[in-house]
């Protein structure tokens, strides 16, 4: 019981759908989905269980919002560079430092978001799916543009070249930590320059 106590005053403000997000993204990356059970989050904002349903509908609806908010800030950040109208290598720097400045803002929903969809049902599932054709879309652009206009040389396989700069970012959420001593900036400028090295006529 004093356990349970202790972890009630964890969260801090009203009790709110919000904050219930909040704890969940936190416990969800910590301990992965499977793991957190509804009592988990309704002892981290200091309620009984039964009252989470008065904010939320289920566990599932809870990760399906962390997803979606959290690949939407990507699409939001890097859709800029992608319809801009800068040269090839100035945009796709734009589009990899935007990553890391939405990184650098919530490591944790990233975590989530990035790596524990598959957990989502099948329908939401495929709506993620979606969301992350888009996310990749918007990469794809800017390397095309880039190969078009003889900005970054031909390769048989565009989409190679599309995937490995993402996974490059993608990866940055098991080692990139806000209290670095680079930057978001920096750290966003040292992996624009690797992926342009790889992309540019030599």
């Amino acid at each position: 019981m004093a356990k349970r106590k202790e972890a009630r005053v964890r969260a801090t403000g009203p009790v709110s759908a919000d904050l219930i997000e909040q704890e969940a993204v936190r416990l969800f990356s910590e301990r992965t989905y499977p793991v957190v059970g509804m009592r988990d989050i309704s002892d981290a904002v200091g309620i009984l269980p039964g009252s989470l349903y008065v904010h939320i509908t289920s566990k599932e609806e809870l990760l399906l919002n962390i997803v979606v908010r959290g690949i939407q800030n990507y699409l939001d950040a890097i859709r800029p560079m992608a319809e801009s109208t800068e040269p090839a290598p100035v945009r796709l720097r734009g589009a990899i430092k935007a990553h890391i400045r939405v990184l650098s803002g919530g490591v944790d929903r990233t975590r989530v978001a990035f790596h524990q969809w598959t957990y989502l049902n099948p329908a939401n599932r495929k709506r993620i799916v979606a969301m992350r054709g888009r996310y990749e879309d918007l990469f794809a652009t800017i390397i095309a543009d880039g190969i078009a206009s003889g900005e970054f040389r031909k390769m048989r396989s565009q989409r190679i070249a599309v995937l490995s700069t993402i996974g490059t970012l993608n990866s940055a959420t098991e080692w990139y930590s806000p209290t670095g001593t680079l930057s978001p900036e920096e750290v966003g400028d040292q992996l624009a320059d690797g992926a342009l090295l790889g992309l540019q006529q030599q």
